[in-house]
This record gives structure tokens, C-alpha cells and sequence, in this order.
């Protein structure tokens, strides 16, 4: 709990908790939007998904210009802009302006999460770092546990209220730009040319346990997001529920990785990362199998007490091994590549699985999502295996 009190962490988790809730606040909501905005349920998942592909798009720039620049040159910026832009999506009442924003919102997320988690990789070494990064986690789900039933609760008064949210990013930017007292980059005078440090970066990006930590990564985020876009749609219209009790949901799954997710440190000191990215792929898959059989919302929520386990295990080891994969010079180009597997996840889940809605069921969505589960458990057999081979 020692590492807690670290004012620059503090600040850190909280523009990462706020950078987290672009998805998580509007998943739930997506429903309530179909009818006040004019929009149709295929096209319902370009909130998220241009959100994704502008984060996607500017997460690589932004990386390379917190190396060069500094981590507060980033993350202030980008924070604030955040906030207003969350402001201008509750006041918009079209679909394409609310695009519009959300474009801009997917810009600067990609400046928040990709500093935040590479200044906790400067932050901490070994197993402080694991510590770190899963409460991290933790601060993030626990949040995300929050702010799905929240969100869904207000959009059932109307559908723009939970955009009102986003404006903490303001002065939490401000807080940023005052609290936060240390900048490796800053403090490193002998910074590396540009044709020195690209060489490095790629380098680093290429090696085979980096590609393995960024498919994990992008495969993680495919499979959250058939659930978060496409769950919402199921309680509504299997269940007759609304859209509060798809907030209910997610938030089983949330609190449920923010357990697990805090016992990150003590996990990797007795697993290794391998079996824990296996066992949460396949706790994961084994979710979105079960997710279409209940005909009752009660024993559905036990489906995302499943999902959870596995993604609360899954995403701190994935962060704690890339934030070791470079040092502090090379460290935010690196994770820029880590979290830019993270937005194309994102990116690319909402129409791949809306098109397979389109030609098949809602049914069809999450099988089709649990067998992609088996990729990232293939190719993790095989890193183990391959890294295995090398201490022999």
C-alpha cells in the first residue's frame, strides 16, 4: 500500500481511470441512443469505433513526442481537451457531431493512457512495478464497475446526461500540470537522435516476446468489445430489460477484475506470466461460450463474475511486461505500440462482429468471439515453448 502514496502515481491512475471510462461509460448507453440520434444498430458501434481508430492513429505520434518532449507535454494537454470534448457530446443532438467529438476524445486518450502507463514503467522497477500496474487495474475496473450502472442509470432519463461526466478531465488536467513533480525525459539530458532512437524502438517492437505481448494485447481488447457493444443489445431485447441492468453487467465484470487485478504482484511472483495470460484467455473464452445460454438475467451475471477472473488477470501482466521491455529513453515508444494494439482492438471489434449480426445472430457474436479466444492461447503455447527452449 506503501507505493499508494506516491502523489505522482495518485495523479497517474486518476487520468487513467478517467481515460478508461471512453468506453466503458458509453457501452452501456448505446441503446438509448439508437432512437434520439436516427441511428441504426449496425451503425451504433461507430461511437466506439471512431472514438478507437483516432486513439489508434495518434497513440504512436503521441508516444514518440512524450519521449522527446516529456510525459506532462502529453498528458495535461491531452486531459483537459478530453474533458471538453466530453462537453460538447452532451450538448450535441446529432449523431455526425457526436462523432465529430468523439474523434477528438479518441485523439487525446491516445496522448492519457499511453503516458500514464509509461510513467508508471518509470516510476517503479520489479516487483513495485507489478504492484503498480495492478492497482492500476484495480482503480481503473473498480471505477469501470462504477460507471457503467451510473451511466446506464442516467440515460434512462436521457441519453447525452452521462457525457457530463467526462468535463473531470478539466481541472484534473490542471492538477496534472501543478502535482505532477517528476519527468524522466525531462531529467535526461543525453536524450537519443532520432535515427538512434527509432532504430532502438523497432528493434525492441520486433523481438518475439513484444509481438506476443502485443497480439495478447489486441486480442484482449477484440473480445471486450464484442461483450461491451453487443451485451447491452442482448439484456435489452432477450431480457427486456433496460439499459441500467446492462450497466449491471458490466459492473459484475469489473468489480470482479479489480479483485483479481489487485493481487497482480503477488500472482506474477508465483506464476509465471504465461500461465496467467493462458488461464484468463481461457476464462474469457469460456464467458462469452456461456453468455447466450441463461434465460435469466441472475445467472447471466454469473457469465461476467467469469469474464472478469479471466480479464482481471489477463491485462496486469500484459502491462507489467511490456513496461520492461525498455528503458525510460525508449519506454513511451515502445508502450505506444502496446497501447495502440489496445485501440485497434477496439477499432476493428464493433464492425467485424456487427457484420457477423448482420448476417447471423446476436447468438452467432459471442461464439464466434470465444473461439478467437484460442488465437492468443496458441500463440502464448508457443512463446512459452519458444522461451523454454532458450534456458535449456
Amino acid at each position: 500500500m506503501r507505493i499508494l502514496g506516491d502523489r505522482n502515481l495518485q495523479i497517474v491512475i486518476a487520468v487513467l481511470i478517467l481515460g478508461v471510462c471512453g468506453g466503458s461509460l458509453v457501452g452501456p448507453i448505446l441503446p438509448a441512443m439508437l432512437t434520439p440520434l436516427e441511428v441504426s444498430e449496425e451503425r451504433i458501434g461507430l461511437v466506439l469505433s471512431v472514438y478507437t481508430f483516432w486513439a489508434l492513429i495518434s497513440t504512436p505520434l503521441l508516444g514518440v513526442l512524450a519521449d522527446k518532449l516529456g510525459r506532462k507535454a502529453i498528458i495535461v494537454p491531452s486531459t483537459i481537451c478530453f474533458g471538453l470534448c466530453g462537453l460538447g457530446i452532451a450538448m450535441s443532438r446529432s449523431f455526425d457531431l457526436v462523432l465529430i467529438f468523439r474523434s477528438l476524445q479518441g485523439v487525446c486518450v491516445g496522448g492519457m493512457m499511453n503516458t500514464g502507463v509509461t510513467l508508471i514503467g518509470d516510476l517503479f522497477t520489479g516487483e513495485d512495478r507489478a504492484r503498480a500496474m495492478g492497482y492500476r487495474i484495480s482503480f481503473q475496473t473498480i471505477t469501470n464497475s462504477v460507471i457503467p450502472f451510473v451511466s446506464g442509470a442516467l440515460a434512462t432519463l436521457a441519453w447525452f446526461y452521462p457525457f457530463f461526466l467526462y468535463a473531470v478531465g478539466i481541472p484534473l488536467g490542471l492538477i496534472a500540470a501543478l502535482g505532477l513533480q517528476w519527468d524522466p525525459v525531462e531529467a535526461d539530458a543525453e536524450r537519443p537522435k532520432r535515427r538512434e532512437y527509432l532504430v532502438q524502438v523497432l528493434r525492441i517492437v520486433l523481438h518475439h516476446r513484444a509481438l506476443w505481448i502485443f497480439f495478447c494485447n489486441f486480442m484482449g481488447f477484440v473480445l471486450l468489445f464484442a461483450l461491451v457493444v453487443y451485451m447491452p443489445i442482448l439484456v435489452v431485447k432477450k431480457f427486456d430489460l433496460t439499459t441500467m441492468h446492462a450497466g449491471l453487467a458490466i459492473t459484475c465484470a469489473a468489480g470482479t477484475a479489480a479483485i483479481v487485478s489487485s493481487q497482480a504482484g503477488r500472482l506474477m511472483a508465483l506464476f509465471s506470466e504465461y500461465t496467467l495470460v493462458l488461464v484468463g484467455f481461457a476464462l474469457c473464452g469460456a464467458a462469452l461460450v456461456l453468455v447466450t445460454a441463461p434465460d435469466r438475467f441472475g445467472p447471466l451475471l454469473l457469465c461476467f463474475v467469469l469474464w472478469g477472473s479471466g480479464f482481471g488477470l489477463i491485462m496486469p501482466t500484459l502491462n507489467t511486461c511490456v513496461a520492461g521491455l525498455a528503458g525510460s529513453r525508449f519506454r513511451a515508444g515502445v508502450v505506444a505500440v502496446f497501447t495502440t494494439m489496445i485501440y485497434l482492438g477496439q477499432t476493428v471489434s464493433p464492425p467485424l462482429f456487427g457484420l457477423v449480426l448482420g448476417k447471423t445472430s446476436l447468438d452467432a457474436v459471442f461464439h464466434l468471439a470465444a473461439v478467437l479466444a484460442l488465437l492468443p492461447i496458441s500463440l502464448t503455447l508457443a512463446e512459452l515453448v519458444l522461451d523454454r527452449g532458450k534456458r535449456v
